[in-house]
């Protein structure tokens, strides 16, 4: 079977392999040497139809070496062994702990790590505390909205498991969390005047009074007090700078996952055995620039110059050019698991700085104009919504413009870390604090402020200046009117550029975070062969999970990745896995 890299996919065989992809492959197992064939690059490969597809394998589908015995260092023995110190891993390892499992966890970094800091969660104890009422009865319309933004491709039975653990596991982790000195506070809720984005306050943040700004910086604070809880509490061990290499599956690739093989920062190998599971908790995979352009290809030929692709840093926190090289998925496809049935894998990306939003995930709702001077969308979205509609666009660049005035649209602005109630200490902001806000954006550079409209326009390198003001005086129209003749923006929103001084912003291209999904997994997080059979003994989690997201991670349940796929899921499968 040929080998074929990123280079020869994209010289002539992109349709091909985009339907293949859909339906899926043949693997290598793990335990198999380096198969034949070389890069592809031959008038074969660039004549290639879909039938030849199916025979060509990429680079990242070809197994290693299965190491001999007798280079084996080591060998540790657990019931349960977890790859990766996130999030995820760092939760299932202390969930398989404290149910009685012996539990190791195998990671390549030097620390527990995370980014983020949102974990969204239903009818938790400290949303009815906070006077909050939540149940996945009442998210009935929102569950329903945001699968049919996944076109009913996501996995509902996931997604009904989830629902219905999401508050018992959020009590548990509130408890974690704070018997390691960590608080729980609320995002505030999304509020769509529509109603069609409307969110409930759901979004766990975890702080401390050193990082009182959970909801960007609480996931590496999380992470720790949960590898402090597996270490002091629960005993376990943590095997750090141990880079995981392959897994070993039973039975000439045929039988059950009984140990993953890692190399030691030495570069010696070191067999883990696992008696119950093998749990990946690797992450994602845009650091591989192979599996972005077969399992990614739109996201990676919008995104690919920004993206930097090859060894990870594996204590990466929060970064914007790729997170991790995919070895968890790459392993199980080694032993024979399938891909996710959707296709492409979707990602988490958005756009924000057009302009004042307000809460952390939402658009500038104010006018948004394209390089041409002209509008192109509704801008009642938030700003992953955002980001895919600016990146619909030639030159990816974005324009927001508003007035002085726009600061008194609003009594008092939740800005970033603003929680419900102030848990975290930190207030709203009044209206002259947001102009001082903008003053200050000014002076950094990432706004422009003028006296005239005209000023501004020509201050917004770019930017269309004619047509732009022909759209901010049809703009201004709608608002007099209240009906917006183009996007039909809820007249609500439609507010008057007229106030002076005015200020702008120019964006270009998105805010890229990370991939979504990876291999063939059932609502048990058990890693599943083509035709949905589960192999024994490997399980994933976190980020991993296929086909929990489809089409794209949209931020509609703000923080659904950390609260249900990083920490639900993980959560429930270290109960389960005390049950074998």
């Amino acid at each position: 079977m040929e080998q074929i890299s990123r280079r020869g996919f994209l010289t002539g065989a992109a349709a091909a392999m985009g339907a293949a992809a859909a339906a899926g492959a043949g693997l290598a197992g793990c335990s198999s040497p380096n198969a034949g064939g070389k890069s592809s690059g031959s008038a074969a490969a660039e004549s290639m139809t879909a039938d030849s597809a199916k025979k060509v394998k990429w680079s990242f589908e070809i197994a290693p070496d299965m190491p001999a015995d007798s280079e084996i260092s080591q060998t540790y023995t657990a019931d349960v062994v977890v790859v990766g110190s996130g999030v995820s891993g760092m939760c299932c390892a202390v969930s398989a702990a404290e149910s009685g499992c012996d539990t190791i966890v195998v990671t390549a970094g030097t620390k527990a790590v995370g980014r983020g800091g949102s974990n969204q969660a239903i009818g938790s104890k400290y949303q009815k505390q906070m006077g909050i009422e939540d149940s996945p009865e009442l998210r009935r319309e929102q569950t329903m909205i945001e699968q049919l933004a996944a076109t009913m491709f996501c996995d509902m039975r996931k997604w009904a498991r989830w629902e219905a653990n999401s508050g018992a596991f959020m009590d548990w982790m509130i408890d974690k969390m704070a018997a390691k000195g960590l608080s729980c506070s609320l995002e505030p809720a999304y509020y769509d005047p529509d109603g069609v984005m409307s969110s409930p306050a759901a979004s766990h943040n975890f702080f401390n009074a050193d990082q009182p700004i959970g909801v960007f910086y609480g996931a590496p604070l999380i992470a720790q007090a949960y590898a402090d809880t597996f270490t002091d509490d629960l005993g376990g061990k943590i095997y750090f700078q141990h880079k995981a290499y392959c897994l070993v599956r039973e039975n000439d690739n045929k039988g059950r996952v009984s140990a993953v093989i890692a190399k030691d920062s030495s570069g010696n190998f070191v067999k883990f055995e696992a008696k119950k599971a093998v749990v990946l908790a690797t992450g994602d995979f845009s650091k591989n620039e192979d599996m972005m352009a077969r399992y990614c290809p739109w996201q990676y030929e919008k995104m690919k110059d920004q993206l930097m692709f090859g060894e990870p840093d594996y204590d990466v926190e929060m970064n914007y050019s790729g997170l991790m090289d995919g070895i968890g998925q790459r392993m199980g496809l080694w032993v024979g698991a399938a891909w996710q049935r959707t296709f492409p894998n979707p990602c988490a990306i958005n756009s924000a700085g057009l302009g004042p939003a307000l809460c952390v995930v939402d658009n500038f709702r104010g006018i948004n104009l394209a390089s041409d001077g002209k509008r192109f969308m509704n801008e009642n979205t938030n700003f992953a919504y955002c980001a895919y509609a600016k990146m619909q666009l030639p030159d990816q660049t974005a324009y927001g413009i508003w007035d002085t005035a726009y600061a008194y649209t609003q009594e008092e602005w939740e800005g970033l870390g603003y929680t419900v109630g102030e848990a975290n200490g930190i207030p709203k902001s009044t209206p002259e604090q947001m102009i001082a806000m903008w003053d200050k954006n000014v002076e950094s550079g990432s706004y422009v402020k003028a006296d005239t409209i005209d000023e501004l326009l020509a201050k917004l390198d770019g930017l269309d200046a004619a047509e732009a003001k022909k759209s901010i005086e049809a703009y201004n129209k709608y608002a007099a009117q209240g009906l917006d003749e183009e996007y039909h923006v809820n007249p609500e929103l439609l507010h008057p550029i007229a106030t002076g001084p005015f200020y702008g912003s120019k964006t270009v291209g998105a805010t890229f975070l990370s991939t979504m999904g990876g291999l063939r997994t059932n609502a048990d997080l058990q890693v599943c062969e083509e035709d949905d059979t589960p192999i024994q003994g490997l399980y994933n989690v976190g980020s991993m999970i296929g086909d929990f997201y489809a089409n794209s991670y949209n931020f509609g349940f703000p923080g659904q990745n950390l609260g249900a796929a990083c920490g639900c899921f993980p959560w429930l499968l270290g109960r389960d896995l005390a049950k074998l």
